[in-house]
């Protein structure tokens, strides 16, 4: 982890509030993990307004051109100010942070579940899984067709996917933990990996209770520090037969195994 300085490579607009900011930096990407985000200072320089740094999953590294990129959505002044910056700006971060994803240890074949924004860490999981040669199938979930822009880059790394929207207007109308639960065993030899809104990840765990995968979900949980000392991303994780202990997201994580995690 580091404190670091990148200058903009392209802020490119997917949407009118869906942008992915691309960034020159050799340490991110020969340092990053699938998995491990980074926090952005979103202010000007000598200004902290707002005063805390944002997480953002990476979602793409170009190790060719030492480039990484972030997909965002606006949601709030520190995404409305990252919207605003344009190619040669340069942008305050510190990364890579998180616990990431070791790729080679994971099975041949790989079920990647994403839901929403929950897509951008599993994007990089699945380019680096393609790059070891694993079998990789994406499934993915959005309200509409916000994230249209995306399938571009799935068509990019040559895999089989599936995309849902709970409007039809995109891809097949319906939610992905329902396709998920109607073809269990298609993937049954499969690691799981999945990433998005607390709904589906409930689904997802109640959809894996009773099979053997390997489960692993990659939380999203509102940070003040991003290093593990304020504790302000802490959730539940199961520890015996009844017990549990807090886990921080964003020290421990934000990977973690499915089942263990319980959502209150």
């Amino acid at each position: 982890m580091k404190l670091l300085k990148g200058e903009i490579i392209s802020n490119e607009k997917y949407n009118d509030n869906l942008f992915k900011i691309s960034v020159f930096s050799p340490y991110i990407c020969k340092e990053t993990k699938p998995g491990q985000f980074i926090n952005i200072k979103c202010s000007h320089p000598g200004t902290i307004d707002p005063l805390l740094r944002r997480p953002f999953a990476i979602f793409e590294i170009e190790r060719k051109f030492n480039v990484f990129s972030v997909l965002y959505r606006i949601r709030g002044k520190g995404t409305e100010f990252l919207s605003g910056l344009k190619k040669g700006d340069i942008i305050d971060f510190v990364g890579p942070l998180g616990d990431g994803i070791e790729t080679d240890e994971s099975k041949d074949n790989l079920l990647l579940i994403g839901g929403g924004i929950g897509i951008a860490p599993l994007n990089l999981l699945a380019k680096e899984a393609c790059r070891l040669r694993k079998n990789v199938f994406f499934a993915a979930g959005f309200k509409n067709n916000d994230y249209f822009r995306w399938e571009e880059d799935l068509i990019e790394l040559k895999i089989n996917y599936i995309i849902f929207t709970e409007d039809g207007s995109w891809g097949e109308k319906g939610m992905v933990s329902d396709y998920i639960w109607n073809n269990l065993k298609s993937f049954k030899d499969y690691d799981v990996y999945c990433c998005g809104p607390v709904g589906m990840l409930k689904a997802l765990k109640r959809n894996y209770a009773g099979t053997d995968n390997k489960v692993t979900a990659l939380l999203e949980e509102m940070m003040a520090c991003g290093i593990g000392v304020c504790n302000g991303c802490v959730v539940k994780i199961k520890k015996g037969k009844r017990g549990f202990s807090y886990k921080k997201v964003c020290k421990d994580g934000p990977a973690f195994n499915l089942r263990e995690v319980i959502f209150d």
